[in-house]
């Protein structure tokens, strides 16, 4: 374990920010998910229109990789980026009918990105920064933005050597960021990082101790309600799906599941019961695989493992899949996880024992981006956020999926 104390985060720092696509304990044997609430509307099984939902969907603007947050109105925040040495990072806020757009900084970037509103409604963007106009090895930090009054700040999480890549950032019960990242063993890096903002302004930078990591296959951090920090990754040592732990002494690292190529591009969520929610994918082809779905009462409890889909137009590599599977909770603790590749795009919500499916979009002229991003709002309302094209590669565009359920 590594703590890297980092300076300040400083008011109008110029910055710019990229996320370069990155590249415990339980039975490793799946077991039935306990029962969730009955969903209501259509019918059991797979199919367009078997979930009841009613899906609304429009283009936001020209660009790739969004994610997206909701805050405490149901209102959605967009973060998107373009990937080119005159690239951007931008954020959307659905305001009306429209999406009222920022940008929060230009340069060379590299995706994914992260977006989180905590409770305070406040914004929080986390992305990658080359820092440099080409690409240098010695160069390279996470980036950080927030939405406060009057504009977007923005600023490096300052490391040694070129880290802090496929990010994915949460606030905890005080609105303070919370960042897991990857540094890259392309680069001699350590593998993946945790990065926590104090109350002085000071990041704290902190090696997990998962060994080394490359990039694209995508980590995962959420805070429990005591504070104790949590992440999900794909261990590329044993093709195992881990899950690290913050104690008082270090970090303690365990499997959710270990039979297969398992846990790539895994989302986790703590629940506001205690309750973890993981989806991630199991790799069975060189261009397929079963999206799966763990969860767990606590911390002290078993895992039990599900599988939800699956997917047949998978591509890897630096222009290929991301965060392809997102994981969300309704008001009634129901879980539903979105999931793409370049053909399709679908949502599951599990009904009892069974995981039922629709398809929201599929590819037309452009494939599909293989990058989802879910929220549900107060009201059941599913919104996802996803793209059409390559990223790197020429711009594509970013979409935007409501889901209404049936009355």
């Amino acid at each position: 374990m590594m703590f890297r104390p980092r300076s300040s985060f400083g008011a109008g720092v110029p910055l710019i920010l990229l996320l370069l696509a990155a590249c415990s304990g339980g039975d490793p044997t799946p077991t039935p998910t306990p029962a969730a609430p009955a969903l209501d509307g259509g019918a059991s099984g797979s199919g367009p229109g078997s979930l009841g939902l009613t899906w609304e969907i429009e283009d936001v603007d020209a660009g790739g990789k969004p994610a997206l947050a909701l805050d405490s109105q149901g209102v959605p925040f967009i973060a998107y980026m373009e990937e080119a040495q005159a690239g951007f990072v931008k954020a959307a806020v659905r305001r009306g009918s429209g999406w009222e757009i920022e940008t929060i900084a230009t340069g060379y970037f590299y995706g994914p990105l992260d977006i989180a509103v905590g409770n305070d409604d406040v914004a929080h963007v986390a992305y990658h920064d080359h820092q440099a106009a080409s690409f240098d090895p010695d160069l390279g930090d996470a980036a950080y933005a927030v939405r406060a009054e009057g504009g977007w700040t923005t600023g490096p999480v300052m490391d040694e050597g070129h880290d802090g890549w496929d990010n994915r950032i949460t606030t905890d019960a005080d609105g303070r960021p919370h960042m897991a990242g990857v540094d890259p063993v392309e680069f001699g890096g350590v593998g993946v990082e945790y990065y926590s903002l104090d109350a002085d302004g000071n990041w704290t930078v902190e090696a997990v101790g998962s060994g080394p990591q490359t990039y694209q296959f995508g980590v995962s951090v959420a805070i429990a309600a005591d504070g104790t920090p949590y992440i999900t990754y794909y261990s590329q040592q044993d093709d195992d799906l881990a899950i690290a732990v913050r104690t008082d002494t270090g970090w303690d690292i365990d499997f959710i599941e270990q039979d297969g190529d398992v846990g790539l591009f895994s989302e986790l969520l703590i629940d506001e019961t205690g309750r973890f929610h993981v989806s991630y994918l199991l790799r069975t082809g060189s261009s397929t695989g079963t999206v799966r779905y763990a969860t767990r009462a606590s911390a002290d409890e078993p895992w039990a493992i599900s599988d939800v889909g699956e997917l047949d137009a998978i591509v890897t590599g630096q222009v290929g899949a991301r965060n392809i599977t997102s994981v969300a909770v309704d008001s009634r603790g129901t879980p539903w996880v979105a999931y793409s590749d370049t053909a399709r795009l679908f949502v599951a919500g599990l009904d009892g024992a069974v995981w039922r499916t629709q398809r929201v979009a599929e590819s037309g002229a452009q494939p599909l981006g293989q990058l989802v991003s879910l929220g549900i709002d107060a009201d059941d309302g599913l919104h996802i956020a996803y793209f059409e094209g390559r990223s790197p590669g020429p711009i594509g565009t970013v979409k935007y999926a409501k889901g209404t359920p049936a009355l």
